[in-house]
């Protein structure tokens, strides 16, 4: 039995802007109460302007740490008072481990990312469409420049934001217009937007295009799948939703805050229960 909440509990959770949606309590509580850690975990919806002070309370608080969410992966580092090497090349932070009122920068999408790809068991990309240029396209796009996947696309609504993009990451790459996303055939198609998150699934590329792709990873979190997945499986495309990523770099959140990984299991049964 899970050891009551009491004077010696501590809270760590993760912060992003309306984050009811999030499945991260259910994967990170189950992951606490497996390692008979006194901890709960919670989710912050803090706006831009309030982050200063919400680290102040972290700190004063001695909270463990926090996962970071949409929109603040970027904006969390001015925060923080050091960078791992991965954070600092992909540039964006989804995790955060506090020692003694020092905030560090860690990003643990990359491995979650990786271990998606590995699932998805596609090898040899000649190119990619990653769609959407925020935190998690970073890592996304860093993985793929690893991989030596030579065409790369970023589609997004403003189409300076995914050159700006590129151009920090030192990857090659070309960004387009989101209405421009269909107009040529690609090895790989990656979601990193929101689009599929909510009660209507939006699909953000039509079954069309999917037609001549090898496969699809979606990093939207829907146990079953997405409406972009299902679209893919039905066309026979290899494709993944987001509960493997969640789970793998909420495993490797949890190992920088406690020094040991909480089996995969664990994770994602809560993730599939909350589905339920």
């Amino acid at each position: 039995m899970r050891k009551p909440i009491d004077g010696e509990t501590r809270v760590l959770g993760v912060l992003g802007e309306k984050i009811a949606y999030t499945l991260s309590p259910a994967i990170q509580n189950a992951a606490l109460a497996h390692a008979r850690v006194n901890c709960r975990y919670v989710a912050f919806s803090v706006r831009r302007m309030e982050l200063g002070a919400f680290f102040d309370a972290v700190r004063v608080l001695d909270m463990p740490g926090l996962n970071v969410t949409i929109p603040h992966k970027e904006e969390v580092i001015r925060h923080l008072d050091s960078l791992s090497r991965t954070a600092k090349r992909i540039g964006a932070v989804n995790t955060i481990v506090n020692r003694r009122g020092k905030l560090r920068g860690e990003n643990t999408d990359l491995a979650g990312f990786h271990a998606l790809m590995k699932g998805l068991g596609v090898r040899d990309l000649r190119s990619a469409l990653v769609l959407g240029a925020g935190g998690a396209a970073r890592a996304v796009l860093v993985e793929l420049a690893e991989r030596g996947v030579p065409s790369v696309r970023v589609a997004c609504r403003r189409p300076a934001q995914g050159k700006a993009l590129l151009r920090s990451l030192g990857i090659a790459g070309e960004a387009v217009a989101w209405k421009a996303r269909e107009d040529e055939a690609v090895d790989l198609v990656v979601n990193t937007t929101p689009l599929g998150q909510g009660a209507r699934d939006a699909r953000p590329v039509g079954k069309r295009f999917l037609r001549g792709t090898r496969a699809v990873a979606d990093l939207v979190v829907k146990p079953g799948g997405t409406a972009l997945v299902k679209s893919a499986r039905s066309v026979g495309v290899s494709a993944s939703e987001g509960s493997v990523m969640l789970v793998e770099q909420g495993r490797e959140s949890f190992y920088h805050w406690f020094g040991r990984r909480p089996p995969r299991s664990v994770m994602m049964r809560a993730l599939e229960d909350s589905y339920r």
